[in-house]
């Protein structure tokens, strides 16, 4: 996987550029990026996507895989890695400050 995709990549591009009526080209590239292994999305944010009312909701439902979970041991272990990253660089930065 190349890239993960963040709730506001979906929610501008149906606002603003790529319109799911005008420009259904654009999601159907989401989902050849995806079968292509390319891109992805999280759970969470497939679940962000699901509570509207609006056809970005009904696509995101009807796209589950597309939202990879993120609750297994590996995924959790990460995170925590991440976490203690940022911290680290947090507290370097603030001694600069």
């Amino acid at each position: 996987m190349n890239h993960l995709l963040d709730a506001n990549t979906f929610i501008e591009a149906k606002n603003r550029y790529y319109n799911m009526t005008v420009c259904p080209a654009y999601w159907t590239w989401i989902l050849r990026k995806y079968a292509a292994q390319d891109v992805a999305s999280i759970s969470m944010v497939g679940d962000e996507l699901k509570r509207g009312d609006d056809e970005l909701a009904e696509w995101a439902k009807n796209n589950p895989d597309l939202f990879i979970s993120v609750d297994d041991d590996a995924t959790q272990s990460c995170f925590i890695h991440v976490a203690n990253h940022l911290r680290t660089i947090r507290c370097a930065l603030a001694k600069h400050f």
